[in-house]
């Protein structure tokens, strides 16, 4: 589990960074897809733990 908190905390850190260079640059379109690739890759990272959770505790 401390491997998949690590890389949780990694893609909420990337989002969180991606995110205040977007704020700081509103208009920047490299800012804006670098912040929606960001959100992709947490977004998919959380539908997939979300997934495995499921089928681990399905029978709970």
């Amino acid at each position: 589990m401390d491997v998949n908190n690590r890389q949780l905390t990694q893609l909420l850190d990337k989002t969180d960074a991606t995110f205040k260079r977007l704020l700081d640059n509103p208009g920047s379109a490299e800012h804006t897809l670098a912040y929606e690739e960001a959100k992709q890759e947490l977004d998919f990272y959380l539908d997939n733990m979300r997934d495995s959770l499921k089928k681990k505790y399905k029978d709970f």
